[in-house]
């Protein structure tokens, strides 16, 4: 604008001064000095015009090596600065607040087996109900709202090359003892992660502190926040998915964004058996005669060996904030996850370690004052990928994990560790994987299966008549396949309901695989709208027991084989998101 009327000035003064220059009548004396009157005028404006267009040119620097010079203050950040009031914090301008991720959701479910779950989440997948409680035998139908989100996140530059964010993430899949489905369904609202980060582009180096998803947790690329969560509406995702959300210490090291290194302390629990297992103390072989059947003495699910008592966990106290209705692990050491990733341009891969420490307390039940603590380590290695075979179109992923005591970080929830012959926690190895497929044909469509598989090994003894740990072939399964009818509205709401049917807690393997889609009916500026179904089959096979009234001596040649339970799902949802 400045530059046009410049030169504006400039032609009119030309014209002027040839005007000026022919000759002129004595009428035309008082228009001419009007002229000249205008032409200095304009010069004056012509050098006014100049003198601000000097203010806005930057002093010369001088001349100088060239190198590379980040600005000191983002340029959005420091636009909103000079617009902000004086009675602005200084610092609050530079911080950038967004609620992406937030999202309002309405749920449906139909469940061949009953689970008594939300519309928007199975149970961990070992708790499927088997043939002996009522609950396998009636659907389940249901809508919800309790998925939807909450989220916030807030960011800014500390300088260049250091920057700050902390971010919320919120929603309604928590109960109360005032939660309820009848009237109100006021479901409470809990965390699933609230976290600070700290990253250094200078030094290469990042932190993370607070609830989040675990180290362990496939990332889409680096080592991140930004996870790779199957796309599932069931808020419990997939059976074989590493994954867990808890209280953590984050370091990370990057060389380029290509190689990540991270190192997490994380807060650790104990997964243990589930509870009311049957029990056959016949002996094994060499062991006095019997023919007992028993209900376990369960401590966590497991059965204490002969002369001694085991304390595994204790109740979680209410006066320490914690849920008094639910046990609370004995934890020494917190657990350690070790991950290195690679981004070497097409494609992410991941390797991860693990180590776990489990500890509980051991007494000679005939002695006084015997009681020593007693840990025992679990380990996991594995691995993951994320491959795009068709860039933005089609992208598969897998991952793995083999080890010690792993249960607690995956989908299943089986457990970590069973009551060893001396009374230590031992811990079970397991083996988990799965693998996906996600395809957008076109913009608006996400499409979407896995399948997924968690297998236990046994760890078991006999001593004196008594047998205990975890998949014991003389455990009884003779009520696996009988529904239980005498147990009250207690037992009906149990899906391990009986003391006969110690398939239910002895889990072999967990298998699902699961379909589904996404569909954006709206995205623009007022947000996204999206409409979604998913399919899911689940199977449970429990380790082979005792089929009836078993003989004395070794377990029966012709075990009981291929005692499982499945259930089948199908979740609808629509979700809106007003922020991008």
């Amino acid at each position: 604008m400045i530059i046009k009327r410049s030169i504006g000035i400039l032609l009119a003064s030309t014209v002027v001064g040839a005007f000026i220059a022919s000759p002129v009548s004595a009428q035309d004396a008082q228009t001419l000095q009007q002229l000249r009157n205008e032409i200095k005028s304009l010069q004056r404006q012509l050098r006014a015009l100049e003198e601000k267009v000097a203010e806005k040119k930057p002093p010369s620097a001088p001349r100088q090596a060239a190198q590379h010079v980040l600005p000191a203050v983002p340029p959005r950040a420091a636009a909103v600065h000079a617009s902000a009031p004086s009675w602005v914090p200084s610092w609050l301008p530079k911080v950038e607040v967004s609620m992406a991720g937030t999202f309002i959701e309405a749920a449906g479910v139909w469940r061949q087996r009953n689970e008594n779950a939300s519309a928007a989440t199975d149970t961990p997948f070992a708790s499927l109900p088997f043939p002996n409680s009522p609950l396998y035998h009636e659907n389940e139908m249901g809508f919800s709202a309790q998925q939807s989100r909450l989220a916030l996140k807030a960011k800014g530059d500390i300088d260049p090359f250091q920057h700050l964010a902390a971010y919320f993430e919120m929603d309604f899949l928590g109960a109360g003892v005032t939660a309820n489905a009848r009237e109100s369904n006021s479901y409470n609202l809990r965390i699933r992660q609230a976290y600070l980060t700290y990253d250094n582009d200078y030094a290469h180096f990042h932190l993370l502190a607070g609830q989040a998803f675990s180290l362990l947790t496939q990332t889409k690329s680096g080592i991140t926040t930004d996870v790779n969560l199957p796309l599932t509406i069931d808020a419990q995702y997939v059976v074989g998915f590493n994954w867990t959300r808890q209280p953590q210490f984050r370091f990370v090291a990057d060389w380029d964004k290509v190689y990540w290194f991270a190192l997490s302390v994380e807060s650790p629990q104990i997964n243990f058996q589930s509870n009311s297992i049957g029990i056959f103390t016949g002996p094994q072989a060499g062991t006095s005669p019997s023919q007992n059947v028993t209900a376990a003495t369960a401590i966590g699910g497991a059965v204490a060996p002969p002369g001694l008592t085991v304390n595994t966990l204790n109740a979680c106290q209410s006066g320490g904030l914690l849920n008094s209705t639910t046990s609370c692990s004995i934890n020494n050491y917190p657990d350690l996850v070790q991950k290195f990733a690679v981004d070497p341009g097409w494609g992410h891969y991941e390797v991860v370690g693990l180590q776990r420490f489990f500890t509980d307390r051991v007494y000679t039940t005939a002695i006084q004052g015997s009681g020593s603590n007693r840990t025992t380590t679990g380990w996991g290695v594995g691995g993951s990928a994320l491959v795009p075979v068709w860039p933005k179109v089609v992208e598969l992923q897998g991952s793995v994990l083999y080890g010690a005591g792993l249960g607690r970080y995956a989908s299943s929830q089986l457990p970590d560790v069973t009551i060893g012959p001396n009374g230590t926690l031992t811990p079970l190895t397991a083996f988990q994987f799965m693998v996906g497929a996600v395809v957008h044909p076109i913009q608006p469509l996400d499409l979407y299966a896995y399948y997924g598989r968690e297998q236990m090994q046994s760890s078991y003894w006999g001593i004196n008549g008594v047998n205990g740990g975890y998949g014991n072939p003389y455990f009884l399964n003779t009520g696996c396949l009988i529904e239980n009818q005498a147990s009250g509205p207690a037992g009906f709401n149990n899906p391990i309901a009986g003391t006969t049917c110690a398939a239910a807690s002895n889990v072999e393997r967990v298998q699902e695989i699961t379909a589904g889609f996404w569909y954006n009916l709206y995205d623009g500026d007022m947000g996204r709208l999206r409409y979604g179904m998913q399919y899911k089959y689940v199977s449970l096979t429990g380790f082979p027991g005792v089929p009836g009234v078993a003989t004395l001596g070794p377990p029966p040649t012709t075990p009981n084989q291929g005692l499982s339970t499945n259930n089948q799902a199908v979740f609808v949802s629509l979700r809106y998101y007003p922020f991008k």
